[in-house]
């Protein structure tokens, strides 16, 4: 790459950034130690979930100059051409503009380049404070492990959570709440239910948009993270394995029942193929899997990174879902990933360290059984965790066991 196209690029990035707005989210990171001990700040995330306009967060904390800050994104055409030597080129040029500050580094997508890692620990050995996304979990945070041990740490953005939700459509819950905000909040959290968190779905109004922004997401994962970055030419079986797993969401699945049902089509095709395919998907972050505590060998439960891609198939789910898919992704938010629990004593949903936790959406006389025995029944063989019951509201006329802590809302 030629140094004065670098450094064009440098400089209008610094512009166009300089004119962009953000909305503050919560992931917090400990900027000033990565800055005493020089590790790598890494943000892992799905495509579309706000990784970019988060670094404007991070540049504003660190309280940089203008000129500091040196934004790449790898997946524009400009660096398709970037190879290793040119990591000594991008390190000169961005000392020559931000002279006589020292630069920072935040390169978008960086799993886009082959070798990235040696890039990193090139830009590392300089002293050079680094912030690198990726939306690939395999690719980004195993490259890192292995190539820069000690020398990382990672974090993980999700979509919007449903309090930043809230501040993207301009709803503050600060003030006490009469019974109209609280409708109103009511209809917001089924709208954020329905639609999900990434940031440009809630900030469209018209469900055509949402709906068009949703499916575009979808077209671009299968087709850069899975068929383009893995070679792949039974597209159709891709998109099919897909769908799958969409009408599949918080429900226990079987790669061989699948492998059947496309055998019947007269698909040609390999169980060890869609095994394959289904680990492409989980590593680009839009599916997620859950191991059975009581079983680990047993089916896993698969679940939806933001409940908006439910939409693009373009069928009602049952709310009882959208609600525990939401409470799944809250859970992963704050750090948790949890088991579920299919046995003898019953199901529950999520297992944590601390926690047996039932997402249900509302508790009637009709299901609070059902919701709350399989709680009562595994307790006495993690004594240490806590029944739960997860509900969108607090319950009004029926009250569960005194053993089980009621929690609501999102």
């Amino acid at each position: 790459m030629k140094r004065e196209i670098m450094r064009r690029y440098f400089l209008d990035r610094q512009g166009a950034q300089a004119r962009r707005s953000y909305f503050s989210r919560e992931l917090r990171i400990n900027l000033e130690f990565h800055r005493q001990t020089g590790k790598i700040v890494a943000i892992l995330g799905t495509r579309r979930s706000g990784k970019s306009t988060y670094l404007l967060q991070l540049q504003q904390q660190l309280g940089l100059k203008p000129q500091q800050a040196m934004w790449v994104d790898f997946t524009e055409y400009l660096w398709q051409d970037f190879r290793v030597a040119d990591w000594h080129l991008l390190w000169e040029v961005a000392l020559e503009i931000c002279a006589p500050h020292e630069p920072v580094f935040f390169l978008d997508e960086i799993q886009q380049l082959q070798d990235f890692e040696s890039g990193l620990r090139y830009l590392q050995n300089q002293n050079a404070f680094i912030i690198v996304t990726g939306s690939n979990s395999s690719l980004f945070t195993r490259t890192l492990a292995e190539s820069l041990r000690g020398k990382v740490l990672s974090y993980e953005l999700y979509p919007l959570s449903f309090e930043e939700f809230l501040l993207f459509r301009n709803y503050s819950t600060e003030q006490s709440l009469d019974s109209r905000k609280k409708a109103e909040i009511n209809n917001l959290l089924q709208e954020y239910l329905q639609w999900g968190g990434f940031p440009e779905v809630v900030l469209a109004h018209e469900p055509e948009l949402k709906q068009h922004l949703l499916q575009s997401y979808v077209d671009t994962m299968l087709l850069r993270d899975v068929v383009e970055r893995h070679e792949i030419k039974n597209v159709a079986l891709v998109e099919k394995l897909f769908q799958k797993a969409l009408l599949s969401f918080t429900k226990t699945f079987s790669v061989h029942k699948w492998y059947n049902d496309f055998k019947s089509q007269g698909m040609r095709l390999s169980k060890d193929t869609l095994y394959d395919y289904l680990h492409h998907l989980e590593e680009s972050l839009f599916l997620i899997t859950l191991q059975n505590k009581a079983n680990p060998a047993a089916a896993r439960k698969i679940y939806l990174v933001d409940n908006g891609l439910y939409q693009t198939i373009r069928s009602q789910p049952d709310k009882g879902q959208l609600w525990e898919n939401a409470c799944l992704v809250k859970l992963l938010r704050s750090g948790t990933r949890p088991h579920f629990w299919l046995g003898e004593q019953g199901e529950v949903d999520f297992i944590t360290d601390t926690e047996l936790i039932q997402a249900s959406l509302e508790l009637h006389a009709d299901n609070i059984q059902r919701e709350q025995d399989p709680l009562l029944r595994l307790n006495p063989h993690f004594p240490s965790a806590q029944p739960v019951l997860w509900l969108r509201t607090e319950p009004h006329a029926i009250n569960p066991d005194p053993g089980i802590v009621v929690r609501s809302g999102l």
